[in-house]
């Protein structure tokens, strides 16, 4: 019981069969979340899946169709003031007053605290951004702005930081530090961190566990370590000729690889890094030409989930034309 109590303490997002629906178009559906006092969360899926829905149901922004959703033990539907002055926010899609300054806007926005942001803090963060805050927005290119957002969200000391794609607009120069700034504000102040993401390599720099949404649903919740074992690796072999890649082609075990695409020459597969070591010892003992072996994106790493999802669809889809037509 009190173990129970204590990691009940320790939430700081929790919802329960959270579902959002737009008329009849999904947004997330019976999505179950946890995120715990100073972790950094990635939520992690492709564009549509349900990450910005999720993360506006939280802000009380968009309203539930059904389910609970609670922030630091608040119901986001009842407290959303209050949960408002614990945490920041950085939206996909930053509004800011164009005719207004970089720092005019942060002033005004940094304002709705009660409680006072020296404007010290402001020109520090500016400073290390490399950006000039006495320019309108409207001068500012889509990365300065977005550099505004990163100073709204990290100059108040807060409890709990909630991005939604932060780097969208970042050269990657300036999106390193962004996310070493984000690391070692959380590790000074302790301050969780909900970051969403469609790109892995980007949430793996600063995220301890994330969770990967598809088609609205939490389909799974791992570390990032987990994930690293979970991630498929394409492999490119090609031989000196069509002749060498029929004969050995065949050696190569087809339990071990996946989505295997024979061409001219060439022959791509998919497979797990845990079975990467014994494939790279059969071919090491093959005449080819050249290998090549890329890391995939998050759609490939979590391809399964969503060919598992096409193939249930396709399922339901046929049996309810049977159904139809038996009527």
């Amino acid at each position: 019981m009190e173990k129970n109590k204590k990691m009940s303490n320790n939430l700081i997002v929790k919802t329960n069969n959270l579902t959002k629906y737009y008329g009849k178009t999904r947004g997330i559906e019976n999505l179950n979340l946890e995120i715990y006092k100073g972790e950094i969360f990635g939520l992690l899926g492709p564009n549509g899946a349900g990450k910005t829905t999720t993360i506006r149901l939280l802000l009380d922004l968009i309203r539930r169709t059904s389910g609970e959703a609670e922030v630091f033990g608040l119901d986001t539907n009842l407290h959303s003031v209050a949960i408002h002055q614990r945490l920041a926010y950085l939206p996909g899609e930053l509004g800011l007053y164009q005719e207004k300054t970089g720092l005019q806007n942060l002033e005004y926005l940094l304002g709705q605290y009660k409680n006072h942001i020296p404007k010290r803090r402001i020109k520090d963060l500016a400073d290390r951004l490399n950006l000039d805050l006495d320019k309108k927005v409207k001068e500012l290119s889509k990365g300065n702005k977005q550099k505004v957002g990163i100073i709204l969200v990290l100059a108040p000391e807060v409890e709990l930081l909630i991005l939604d794609e932060p780097t969208s607009g970042l050269d990657p120069l300036i999106t390193n530090d962004f996310y070493k700034m984000l690391h070692d504000q959380q590790k000074e102040i302790g301050s969780t961190v909900l970051l969403s993401s469609h790109l892995l390599q980007e949430v793996e720099k600063v995220a301890h566990r994330v969770g990967v949404i598809r088609e609205g649903s939490l389909v799974e919740v791992a570390t990032i370590q987990q994930l690293k074992r979970m991630a498929l690796k394409e492999v490119k072999v090609e031989f000196a000729s069509i002749e060498e890649l029929q004969k050995y082609s065949a050696k190569i075990p087809r339990e071990l690889a996946e989505n295997v695409i024979l061409k001219e020459a060439h022959i791509s597969f998919t497979i797990s890094r845990d079975n990467l070591p014994k494939a790279l010892e059969i071919l090491s003992q093959m005449p080819i030409v050249d290998l090549d072996i890329e890391s995939p994106d998050l759609e490939d790493i979590f391809i399964k989930y969503y060919q598992t999802s096409s193939v249930e669809k396709e399922l339901v889809d046929k049996s309810k034309k049977e159904a139809m037509e038996v009527e």
